[in-house]
């Protein structure tokens, strides 16, 4: 996809973070105010992460670190049978300054077991927007799927912006099928279709927007800016 120059985006130092995996809080609001500088984000959901019938949450935090800079942190918290939170897994710190980029992290939500993360983005026009779906699976907090799409502009022999190129991938890290859609400017829709090794992508180790693309995919839609 439109993997651009980011240089705004950078990992944080993992010393930002006040708590360790299991460790216990009385509430969601807690487990924030356990932070430096902690600040829980709209974008969060309460649901059934692992069919107990509990009120698990996820959601978006966000640190103020007076060296680092401001950044954010996807964040797994799920209820125990006493009603506490445990913090059970957290995606990687980054920063929230994203240059010329313009990077939206616009939901989380819980279903069936899985939380769904859904972002957008625009740069020199081009934009996109992916959704990718996590859940404990092996005993890991793992991306199984993720679906992506992008598209350019074109500018006609008035000067005016219209739609380019577009294209969108479906993607399925457990069996390894992907599938791309794309409709280059002016001409039929092309589908494909590719069989790779299933992938494992842990939540912790990398996570952002690009999560689960596919190396075929930037060849489609490219940013002409």
């Amino acid at each position: 996809m439109l993997k651009l120059a980011w240089l705004g985006i950078a990992l944080i130092s993992s010393s930002l973070w006040a708590a360790e995996i299991g460790q216990r809080f009385a509430s969601v609001a807690a487990y924030v105010k356990s932070l430096p500088n902690g600040e829980a984000q709209p974008q969060q959901s309460y649901g059934d992460l692992a069919g107990l019938g509990r009120r698990d949450w996820v959601g978006v935090v966000h640190l103020d670190d007076p060296k680092e800079g401001r950044s954010r942190q996807i964040v797994v918290l799920t209820q125990n049978a006493e009603g506490q939170y445990v913090l059970a897994a957290h995606g990687p710190h980054t920063s929230t300054n994203e240059g010329t980029s313009h990077v939206s992290l616009d939901e989380v939500t819980i279903n069936r077991g899985s939380f769904f993360v859904s972002w957008s983005w625009y740069w020199h026009g081009c934009g996109g927007h992916s959704r990718q779906q996590i859940k404990l699976y092996d005993n890991q907090w793992r991306v199984i799927g993720a679906e992506i799409s992008q598209s350019n502009s074109t500018i006609d022999d008035d000067g005016a912006y219209d739609t380019g190129d577009s294209a969108e991938l479906s993607n399925n890290l457990l069996t390894g099928t992907a599938v791309i859609h794309s409709k280059p400017h002016q001409k039929r829709a092309v589908t494909k279709t590719m069989h790779k090794q299933p992938s494992v992508v842990l939540f912790n180790e990398k996570f952002d927007e690009d999560t689960g693309d596919v190396d075929e995919f930037a060849d489609y839609a490219r940013c002409n800016g």
